[in-house]
């Protein structure tokens, strides 16, 4: 059941984040994050300490989310249906330093749910 919980969480997560890219991939824009502060102009907000990263090029794009007190940073892109994910410091969010890809290109070395 717990795992069940987990993966609905995620599922969840990663829908939202789907449409946010969504909606960002439209409007042509390049990178985008999202805490519990701010959204830019968007009338969204993450829960505390969770945060979203998204990149677009305008027609696609790829997204990393996580929990600041989590173990693990989950990915999504545009051109596909698997969902990444890579092990990370707990207590510390996942270091974007780098990460601009708008398709599966930095999850290259990142497991596949």
């Amino acid at each position: 059941m717990k795992m069940l919980k987990k993966v609905l969480k995620v599922s969840i997560g990663i829908a939202c984040a789907c449409m946010l890219c969504v909606s960002l991939a439209m409007a042509d824009t390049s990178t985008f994050t999202c805490t519990s502060n701010s959204c830019g102009s968007l009338d969204f907000r993450c829960s505390k300490n969770v945060r979203i990263v998204c990149n677009s090029d305008g027609q696609n794009y790829a997204a990393i989310s996580d929990h600041k007190s989590g173990d693990k940073v989950y990915g999504i892109t545009s051109g596909s249906s698997v969902i990444y994910y890579n092990t990370k410091t707990k207590g510390k969010h996942y270091a974007t330093d780098g990460f601009d890809a708008t398709d599966t290109a930095d999850f290259a070395n990142w497991s596949s749910l």
